[in-house]
């Protein structure tokens, strides 16, 4: 490594630009950061860009990269140590890596042979050559250094890496959107099991690309410039095999063989009507393929997602902004969800859709009898998968960067994890269609719903109110025990019966024992 001689000179002035030693990579920062002796052997030729840029070392083969400016373009993290050793394995990609966080991995260099052949395929569909695509990476190169949070190594291969990632994901979604019957000859999506692997990859937190990136390819290389298009004289004569190249552009197209010409036909949407200017063909393929996650949501919503983890969690999330309050002391469920059923609580599913709790007090009276005063808790159904942690783990560490204001799936697991202490909680919660047990164990979805919310912020939450309500339902006296009597006599239509016909011969007898006293 070269060393510049004058680097410890300009240190002396404050105005000028300082190297701090941090563990792995060399950083450079602004000046705000004084040097301090102990880092004066770090001292290495650098090159200061403009303001608004990002620093970078001379060495092309090896350039650590820190973006310094404009935090508000940050989407995509690491994910910190503390919350990453909670579970490793639900952060890291385990078939394929997609951006510069986590390539070169030897455990997944199994799938980048595959990954080129998807980009190969992406060229030749589109006719398109690699300068092309690496010139159009390159001049995009600081936007989307400005995604990442972070210090990342910016080597030679960095216009590789992201058109090579980018390409690939288009290519998937676009083989994915053909009708299942075509996806045999595909390496990934002829096997189920690969599928859902490389979908549950595309959604961690860190293993992700800029969606404007994917949006921008996209539109310059696979869509045509107008609705108006026609094919030249050369492509109107080409034979049957270019011809089935051509049938695979977007979905908004569909191009019928003939044996002298090609049509172009303009598929319309199903309402007749003619498509938006911000039509946007790219998010109708990524709704196709994360349409597991998909809880109603419209892509006529016209949600502008960061990338795929946000587009998940805009899935999951309310369609109305809940209001989230801050409170230093919040607030806790105590109470389990075996203790409220006991004092008179319901719980009750709601239909399918995003990720929330309501609560319902059927009737109210100024009388403060339990009778009068049931209480319905309605819960979204939380369906536990194989792969429901993986995914629900890295769209909580992404509120806790992007939208600290606005956890709500946080805020609905926090509230879970109040309502499950134990196996008996769960048995309650799936009994009443709360819970969807996919994993058989209800002891390993009470582990599961434990764990979630370890090392997650709980200072602000849209559900304060729900909780305080429900702690004064349990404790007030004539809630607990009027609950009880319900429970243990009226239970059911036999019991009941029982019941009042026992009152009725126990007055019957007091009356009889009080007038034979009379007498």
């Amino acid at each position: 490594m070269m060393v510049d001689e004058s680097a410890d000179d300009k240190s002396s002035n404050p105005s000028s630009s300082n190297c701090l030693g941090l563990s792995g990579p060399m950083v450079c920062v602004s000046a705000a950061f004084k040097r301090t002796p102990s880092q004066d052997y770090c001292s290495m030729r650098r090159k200061t860009i403009e303001s608004g840029k990002t620093e970078k070392t001379e060495n092309e083969d090896d350039r650590p990269v820190r973006v310094l400016d404009k935090p508000d373009k940050w989407c995509i993290y690491r994910v910190p140590s503390k919350l990453r050793r909670v579970n490793e394995a639900a952060y890291t990609p385990q078939l394929l890596s997609i951006g510069p966080f986590h390539h070169g991995k030897p455990e997944l260099k199994d799938m980048e042979t595959h990954k080129k052949i998807y980009y190969e395929n992406f060229l030749a569909r589109f006719n398109k050559n690699d300068d092309e695509l690496k010139q159009f990476i390159k001049t995009r190169q600081e936007n989307i250094l400005r995604c990442y949070a972070g210090t990342i190594e910016l080597n030679k291969d960095f216009e590789d890496i992201i058109a090579v990632d980018a390409c690939f994901i288009i290519e998937l979604f676009l083989i994915n959107s053909n009708e299942p019957e075509n996806h045999e000859n595909d390496y990934i999506l002829r096997s189920p099991w690969l599928r859902k692997a490389v979908e549950q990859d595309l959604i961690l937190f860190e293993n992700q690309l800029p969606y404007s990136l994917l949006q921008e390819l996209y539109h310059d290389f696979a869509v045509p410039v107008s609705r108006s298009f026609q094919p030249c004289k050369e492509v109107q004569e080409q034979t049957h095999s270019t011809n089935d190249r051509l049938c695979c552009l977007p979905c908004s197209w569909r191009i019928p063989y003939n044996e002298h010409s090609i049509e172009i036909d303009e598929a319309k949407p199903a309402d007749d009507e003619a498509e938006p200017a911000d039509y946007d063909p790219l998010l109708e393929l990524t709704f196709k393929f994360f349409e597991d996650y998909n809880e109603g949501k419209s892509i006529k919503n016209r949600v502008k997602p960061k990338h795929f983890t946000d587009l998940v969690r805009h899935f999951l999330c309310p369609d109305k902004e809940m209001d989230c309050e801050h409170n230093s002391a919040p607030v806790k469920n105590i109470y389990a969800a075996k203790k409220l059923r006991a004092s008179g609580v319901k719980f009750r599913p709601l239909k399918d859709g995003p990720l929330i709790i309501k609560k319902d007090e059927a009737s109210k009276c100024k009388f403060n009898l339990a009778c009068f005063r049931n209480m319905d808790l309605k819960l979204t159904p939380f369906c536990v998968k194989d792969e429901t942690e993986c995914v629900v783990r890295n769209i909580m560490a992404l509120e806790q960067f992007l939208y600290p204001d606005k956890p709500y799936i946080c805020n609905y697991f926090l509230l879970m994890d109040q309502l499950v202490d134990t196996v008996d909680d769960v048995v309650l919660l799936v009994e009443n269609k709360v819970i969807l047990n996919m994993l058989g164990s209800n002891k390993a979805v009470a582990k599961l719903v434990n764990r979630l919310c370890e090392q997650i912020m709980d200072d602000k939450s849209c559900y304060f109110d729900i909780c305080e309500q429900l702690n004064k339902h349990y404790e007030n006296f004539w809630n607990r025990n009027v609950a009880t009597l319900k429970r243990v006599y009226f239970k059911d239509l036999w019991t009941g019966s029982s019941t009042v016909l026992g009152v009725v011969v126990l007055v019957f007898s007091v009356i009889g024992t009080i007038k034979s006293l009379k007498l």
